[in-house]
């Protein structure tokens, strides 16, 4: 699988419980659009989704279904790295 493809297929496995998450407020709450501070929401969205492409990329899935699992997984992909992070002593 390319980099690139690997990229996507993450960025669309993270955004696919972002979709779920906020089409149940809608259906449930009849929220209105974002707030004022959509924009500042959209930036950190897009961070969010950037940042789980990126480590799909680095963990090298063997297919598609494995880089939107990534993606999908990547708050507790990350929680665990930083949970288990290596100490350094000098």
């Amino acid at each position: 699988m390319s980099k690139a493809a690997a990229f996507w297929f993450g960025l669309f496995g993270a955004a696919l419980p972002e979709v779920v998450r906020y089409m149940r407020l809608v259906a449930t709450t009849k929220i209105d659009p974002p707030p004022s501070g959509w924009i500042a929401y959209a930036i950190i969205s897009l961070l969010y989704l950037g940042a789980a492409g990126i480590l799909s990329v680095a963990w090298r899935p063997d297919n598609e279904y494995k880089a939107i699992w990534v993606g999908a997984s990547f708050p507790a992909i990350v929680q665990t790295l930083i949970a288990t992070a290596p100490v350094h002593n000098p």
